[in-house]
């Protein structure tokens, strides 16, 4: 007999077209929202939705926009039905769970009242086993259910592995932030994904909303600092970091004293409850744990590390004892370092460095951005010390 043709389904939630690939149910998508990115093979499937602000703009528009629009009680996306009914869809997977993250049910019901009987299937998730639920429900949807629970099972095995692996060290505390602009603090299922970790949550619950910080104080409470904003990428968020001014802004928080802030793939590990929610226990597991970074590889893949304190101390200690009494103490050191120039070698992007070298001196040409250094360097006493920096001009 031959088996039952696959239903033709219509993904609008970038949780559920990954999920239904994983299910080995890619042949079966016909379309796709404009968020769903995961696995790359989906961007050639037609995109029925878009959003109604610009997603490009610097977060604290973006959230100006969002409130905006949710306050007048319309939709967040604009569903393109036509195009929707052209597909003729058995299946349309949709969430009910935030308006803002990704097209609702009820946004589906109103633009696509005139389609063909279609099977709405809406996943609503707060918790890990919501998330886990949610496999089963969409593979159930596809006829697929055994493959649904082998799905499960796998996911179930690797969260295990990274409590078993995490189990041996002193619990970590730990804060994600879900947003900058203004900074708001993490929950839902993340704050499980913490704890399999074995990092203790700040500033979010089980299943909780994400609270909005009082002020920036409030992140001393975190002995790790993972920021990773909705639907931002790692390049997105460093850029967003430049552009709030907060390497300058946080400087003293302690995560970033301690060089323990890092900044991780938001949109597809963060925001998503897909079966990826297992690579983010993993990737926060490296973060919290030096000693288990590379275990999964996730570092400089999918996460990085993102604010450090500026160790003038350390600057300090490598200057000449010439220019250690010229400068008087690190506390000296910092304030002239205070400028432009120099903060364009502390945090100017692409840095090259070209070393002239003799058996007893060098000359060291750093160049950050459009500005260039030259650092005087002479052996002393068995080490490389510096007896001062020119700025080129």
């Amino acid at each position: 007999m031959a088996a039952a043709p696959a239903p033709r389904v219509l993904s609008l939630l970038s949780a559920s077209t990954e999920i239904v690939c994983r299910l080995g149910m890619a042949h079966a998508l016909v379309g796709r929202s404009h968020g769903c990115d995961a696995p790359p093979a989906v961007l050639a499937l037609p995109a029925v939705t878009s959003p109604k602000m610009d997603p490009t703009a610097p977060s604290e528009e973006i959230d100006a926009a969002v409130r905006a629009v949710v306050a007048g009680g319309g939709p967040v996306y604009e569903i393109r039905n036509r195009v929707v009914a052209a597909l003729a869809p058995d299946v349309i997977l949709t969430q009910d769970q935030c308006r803002i993250c990704a097209v609702t049910r009820a946004d589906v019901a109103g633009a696509c009242a005139d389609l063909p009987a279609s099977t709405i299937v809406t996943i609503e998730p707060t918790t890990l086993g919501d998330v886990l639920g949610d496999v089963a429900t969409i593979a159930a949807a596809l006829g697929v259910p055994e493959r649904g629970a082998r799905l499960v099972a796998s996911m179930e095995r690797r969260l295990d592995a990274v409590r078993a692996a995490t189990a041996p060290f002193p619990r970590a505390t730990a804060c994600h932030l879900e947003w900058l602009a203004p900074v708001m603090g993490s929950g839902y299922w993340i704050h499980e994904l913490f704890d399999a970790a074995n990092c203790a949550m700040v500033h979010g619950a089980k299943g909780g909303h994400c609270p909005t910080l009082a002020d920036d104080a409030a992140l001393n409470d975190a002995e790790v600092l993972v920021l990773a904003p909705c639907g931002f990428s790692v390049e997105r968020t460093r850029h967003e970091l430049r552009s709030l001014g907060l390497p300058e802004r946080w400087k003293n928080v302690r995560a970033v004293r301690e060089g323990r802030c890092y900044v991780a793939d938001g949109d597809r590990f963060y925001n998503r409850s897909s079966c990826e929610v297992v690579e983010t226990a993993e990737m926060t597991a490296e973060m919290a744990f030096p000693e288990l970074r590379g275990l999964w590889g996730h570092h400089g893949k999918h996460f990085l590390g993102a604010l450090r304190a500026e160790d003038f101390d350390a600057a300090f200690s490598l200057c000449s004892p010439k220019n250690r009494e010229r400068l008087s103490s690190p506390a000296k050191f910092r304030e002239i370092c205070g400028g432009a120039s120099f903060a364009a070698l502390l945090t100017g992007g692409e840095v090259s460095r070209t070393d002239v070298v003799s058996a007893s001196a060098a000359t060291v040409a750093v160049a950050a951005g459009d500005r260039r250094f030259l650092f005087d360097l002479a052996f002393e006493g068995g080490a490389w010390r510096t007896d001062g920096v020119r700025v080129v001009c």
